[in-house]
């Protein structure tokens, strides 16, 4: 939408505006450097703007949208038919407008420079590997400023003056690189979104391709016209259209996801990791350990022994035994009255200790309540949002999948629907580790992506509060 909005700026701009910037190109100059200083400096701060103005005023200079419109311009300044009304007004301004597509580059180019320097300190501090699309990006940014840097400087006429037509004209040519990677950058950049799906996402898509082939079908179309000047334009004009149709579909249906695509709400990646409490039921694999307790009773002439087991259920048994008593030799004339006087005496020894085994047995499984759970068993999702990001580095809902048993974490699956996944990647390595090893959603959400840190973190809490019984 934003890119929309900024061709239609532009085609007010060069209508409207190109008799100022021809008759007074460094007044034009001087509000170009303003408009990117104060857009690159509002986007820095901390002032929370109305989210129409982040989106629609800063967003077209800090994301690049009208300066991507503007160098659209210039470059289409090339390609239109000669003696077209678009092309007399874009022609005698080509060069200025180079130079103020330029300028208002620079708070695009600044912003994500500092970002890009950001993500790569923390990626290398919390060992991340950046991803492809990362590189991707930084790679052709680099290119495409040591390209647009001397293009610039000698659209500048003082400069034109003093550089022979010919050599000034072979350096231009590389403008035709310049264009090819800024449709390279926009769809790099528009891979994560496409994983994710979308109405908006394909007429995006749609609208930069059909502005960008449209260029390079065009322009050639141009070449062909001026070196073999065919009679009649008519079938070549169709046939440029049903091209750039072609290109701009096969753009589409090329960067959508397969069949077998993640749906919009799953994650770039998933952390998982599977937490488990450690036993403290000592087991034993060949017998169970026992002990045994012997205590003699001297008075009543017997012992008595026992034994304690300690099985593999972690339940305790008593089982109890009594030595017969054996009489001695010389004390086998006593007579009888004596001898059932002892038995009986030890009888009632093993009565009140096979008595008392029960009685433990009720002890011990009292000592072990049932264990009451907090959480319900299963996954649940949650949504979080970062309180401080409106606007600015992070858009979106954050969802969050948390996986419950016996009221452990298990796993933290996180989705971000962000614009871009290398900040939220360094949030999505960072916080599951941290919950799951703290149990707890309670965590530090420094990790060089604090904002979208912070968002998994509240989703994370939202699906606890979802799991409590």
């Amino acid at each position: 939408m934003i890119f929309l909005i900024s061709l239609i700026l532009t085609a007010a701009f060069v209508w409207f505006g190109a008799d100022l910037l021809k008759k007074k190109p460094a007044v034009c100059y001087i509000a170009a450097a303003v408009l990117s200083a104060a857009a690159f400096a509002a986007g820095q701060s901390e002032i929370k703007f109305p989210e129409w103005f982040s989106t629609y005023v800063l967003g077209i200079f800090n994301k690049g949208a009208l300066a991507c419109a503007l160098w659209c311009a210039v470059a289409w300044a090339a390609a239109l038919p000669n003696g077209s009304a678009a092309i007399k007004k874009i022609m005698p301004i080509r060069g200025e407008l180079s130079i103020f597509a330029a300028l208002i580059t620079l708070s695009h180019a600044v912003t994500y420079t500092l970002s890009y320097l950001d993500r790569i300190s923390t990626f290398s501090k919390y060992n991340i590997s950046p991803s492809t699309e990362f590189i991707t990006t930084c790679v052709v940014c680099l290119v495409l400023m040591l390209i647009m840097i001397p293009l610039t400087v000698i659209s500048f006429k003082t400069i034109r003056k003093k550089i022979k037509p010919k050599t000034w004209k072979n350096i231009q040519r590389a403008a035709y690189v310049f264009y090819a990677l800024i449709y390279v950058h926009i769809m790099v950049i528009y891979l994560p979104k496409v994983k994710r799906g979308g109405a908006d996402v394909i007429l995006s898509i749609l609208l930069y391709s059909a502005v960008f082939f449209g260029y390079a079908v065009f322009r050639i179309r141009k070449w062909y016209v001026k070196s073999k000047k065919p009679a009649k334009s008519g079938a070549l004009n169709a046939v440029c259209t049903a091209a750039v149709v072609l290109l701009t579909g096969g753009a589409v249906m090329f960067m959508q996801p397969g069949k077998d695509a993640a749906p919009k709400r799953t994650g770039n990646s998933s952390k998982k990791a599977v937490l488990s409490e450690e036993t403290t039921k000592a087991e034993s694999d060949d017998s169970a350990e026992t002990t045994t307790a012997a205590a003699e009773d001297e008075e009543k002439g017997g012992t008595t022994a026992a034994k304690t087991t300690k099985a593999k259920d972690g339940k305790n048994t008593t089982e109890t035994t009594t030595a017969d008593k054996k009489s001695d030799d010389k004390d086998k004339d006593k007579d009888k009255d004596k001898e059932s006087e002892n038995d009986s005496v030890e009888d009632s020894g093993n009565s009140s200790q096979e008595e008392e085994a029960p009685q433990e047995e009720q002890q011990q499984a009292a000592a072990e309540p049932e264990v009451q759970y907090i959480y319900n068993n299963g996954t649940f999702t949650g949504t979080g949002t970062s309180p401080a990001d409106e606007g600015k580095d992070y858009e979106g809902t954050v969802y969050a999948d948390v996986t419950i048993e016996n009221d452990v974490i298990t796993a933290i699956s996180l989705s971000f629907p962000d614009d871009d996944a290398d900040w939220c990647v360094m949030a999505e390595k960072a916080i599951p580790g941290r919950i799951m090893s703290a149990q707890s959603a309670d965590v530090d959400a420094s990790c060089g992506a604090t904002r979208s840190a912070e968002g998994a973190i509240a989703a994370v809490k939202d699906a606890l509060s979802q799991a409590r019984k």
